[in-house]
């Protein structure tokens, strides 16, 4: 089950834009790895309402993969605001790259 990339790149790229301009480099990371991790498990949320409705049995298996998505991303992003991780995110402007600020 592919991922359609181009939506959530433009989100990631609307959702930097918007960081950017208020808050430091790390937190606008952060919301970032947020915002994509939310709109993957979005998407493998409908899918798994396409396959429930069918009457297909994974539903449930493909609801807590979901889950397991957005609870990688909150995670990742935890650590990128701690400073236990470093971030590359990329807009169509510019590459923003943080290296952590504490050892792990």
């Amino acid at each position: 089950m592919p991922l359609k990339t181009t939506p959530l790149l433009l989100l990631v790229a609307a959702a930097m834009t918007l960081a950017a301009c208020e808050k430091k480099t790390t937190d606008a990371q952060a919301d970032a790895v947020r915002n994509t991790s939310d709109a993957a498990a979005a998407d493998i949320d409908n899918k798994a309402d396409t396959v429930e409705n069918k009457g297909e049995a994974n539903a449930d298996a493909m609801r807590e993969g979901a889950d397991a998505v957005r609870d990688r991303g909150e995670t990742k992003a935890d650590a990128i605001e701690a400073g236990t991780v470093g971030a590359t995110t990329k807009t169509d402007q510019l590459t923003t790259t943080t290296q952590p600020t504490e050892p792990k």
